[in-house]
């Protein structure tokens, strides 16, 4: 029965953390540039059941749940008319730096930092937005309107994409770092950069919904493995008395 309790309660936590990863992605639902992330499971080690057939059977000892990365289809593209709101149509991805580390973001929505003579684009939470050369996106404050005229920055944004986007790696709500999976970033001239336009979630709520339902009753039926295997071993330590 202890194989039993184990497989239930592995089976607990890998549908909860899966349920964390719906949760996440629900409450995103609104969020501009943010890609929902996906849930897998996998059997843990299966060990030999010592019977004597030559078959060797193999018993399981439960399931976990791996983060398989995120979903990095475009969404779809609202309307604001804001001049420093920028959207990608086709691959690829703005580069940020905070702190010399370099995210990655579908989220267009910048303003303008001032640093003495000098003004730069950031995004809304202060990061740094990068050329193609990777380089802060900086020019004189006293020639904002035309270095940062809209059509000017469409050309200079930098845009990267990835072997493997999905295995990007969430660092905040809407940036995103790379990884061995990803690949290394690559500048990239085949997508077109709009300005009025932002990139909404990714999210489809009904999908979640549907996952959020089917993960809530497999959650069930572990948590009732559980409960039957504690049952039967207190019968069977009361057949012991």
């Amino acid at each position: 029965m202890k194989a039993a309790f184990y497989s239930g309660a592995s089976g607990l936590i890998a549908y909860q953390k899966a349920l964390d990863t719906i949760g996440n992605n629900i409450a995103n639902v609104n969020t501009n540039g943010y890609k929902a992330q996906t849930t897998s499971f996998q059997d843990l080690l299966y060990t030999d059941m010592y019977v004597n057939t030559p078959a060797n059977p193999l018993s399981g000892n439960g399931v976990r749940a791996v983060t398989t990365g995120i979903s990095a289809d475009q969404a779809a593209l609202v309307r604001t008319d804001r001049e420093l709101d920028f959207a990608i149509t086709g691959d690829g991805w703005f580069a940020v730096e905070r702190d010399g580390q370099v995210r990655y973001t579908r989220n267009g929505s910048f303003s303008i930092g001032v640093e003495g003579g000098w003004a730069a684009l950031v995004t809304n939470d202060g990061a740094y937005v990068l050329d193609h050369q990777g380089q802060r996106v900086y020019c004189d404050s006293d020639a904002i309107k035309e270095e940062f005229a809209p059509s000017v920055l469409c050309e200079n944004l930098g845009i990267y994409t990835f072997a493997n986007p999905e295995g990007l790696e969430p660092a905040s709500a809407t940036t995103y770092a790379p990884t061995g999976a990803s690949g290394a970033a690559s500048v990239t001239w085949g997508s077109e950069v709009i300005s009025g336009f932002l990139e909404q979630s990714g999210v489809e709520l009904t999908d979640e919904i549907s996952k959020m339902i089917s993960v809530q009753r497999a959650y069930q039926v572990s948590a009732r493995l559980v409960q039957v295997a504690d049952e039967n071993e207190q019968t069977i330590n009361g057949l012991r008395k």
